[in-house]
């Protein structure tokens, strides 16, 4: 066998163990969590989540083998591209000047303003086909947050790092950026009936995050932060009535299975332009019909 292909297949059986091994902490943890809390009744509810965290696994396995190869060329490209043309409005500097705990807050709220922004965009009519593969899962669970389409994936990248890189953050602040916002990413949208009490207008909180998942258009039109909840409250999207017992998911209609997520937005960019054509179509029928 080719040498060039053996080194392929080890490098993909490498990032396939890596993916496995990364799985763990975050399960035995969230699996003892749903015990404590709901001990017998874990059960029933992972295997109603059954389907959806088996969709969930296998576009973590497949973002591993093919979309985060690429994410990382692409982040890494943003950063070279950003420092050779000096496009950074503050020098690192200025932020290692600053005690780490500064530069660590700074950077996580300056990360979940852009996220706040970038992710009320990605619900409008344009950017929703990609999106709506995360909003798909009707149960709910942590690993919802593997539930990206690759279109949304890029983007996300591109805006949140390139804004972050241009604001001048050091590498290890945009390190800390994503480990901070996927873990509590993680723990928010964990089937966790708490709502912080007093500090739910600070962070987000899993129950606020679970109303942003509503199938009906107010929940799932508001609630856009990932840490900081006072940044949907500023802006006048926040919506926390209660405890989110309302039906998840989208009314979109999804392909089944790994393949029907991928190819979703395109079919559904497709008929959207076959009905704007048709419009246009009809329009112009109408004008030179006698």
């Amino acid at each position: 066998m080719d040498d060039g292909l053996l080194h392929l297949i080890g490098a993909a059986l490498q990032s396939l163990s890596g993916a496995v091994v990364i799985l763990i902490p975050p399960t035995v943890f969230f699996v003892l969590l749903a015990l404590f809390l709901k001990g017998r009744e874990a059960l029933p509810v992972f295997e109603r989540a059954f389907e959806d965290v088996r969709l969930n696994l296998s576009l973590h396995f497949l973002d591993t083998l093919l979309v985060a190869p690429i994410v990382a060329v692409l982040a890494q490209g943003i950063q070279n591209g950003i420092e050779a043309h000096s496009l950074a409005i503050l020098a690192p500097a200025r932020w290692h000047a600053l005690p780490a705990v500064v530069t660590l807050v700074g950077v996580v709220f300056v990360g979940d303003l852009i996220s706040w922004a970038r992710h009320r965009i990605e619900h409008t009519r344009l950017l929703w086909p990609t999106h709506a593969i995360h909003h798909s899962d009707a149960h709910m669970t942590w690993m919802t947050i593997m539930r990206f389409h690759p279109l949304n994936r890029v983007t996300t990248l591109i805006v949140d790092l390139g804004v972050l890189a241009v604001c001048g953050f050091p590498e290890w602040a945009l390190i800390a950026n994503f480990v901070v916002r996927h873990y509590y990413g993680e723990f928010i949208h964990a089937d966790l009936p708490w709502m912080y009490g007093p500090l739910r207008y600070v962070f987000v909180s899993p129950v606020m995050h679970r109303w942003h998942h509503a199938r009906d258009v107010v929940g799932a039109g508001s609630n856009f932060a990932t840490v900081f909840a006072f940044l949907d409250y500023a802006f006048g999207t926040y919506h926390v009535p209660g405890l989110c017992t309302v039906p998840l998911g989208v009314t979109d209609q999804m392909g089944k299975g790994t393949l029907g997520q991928m190819l979703y937005p395109f079919k559904a960019w497709g008929e959207r332009l076959r009905e704007t054509n048709g419009g246009r179509g009809e329009a112009s029928r109408h004008t030179t019909a006698p």
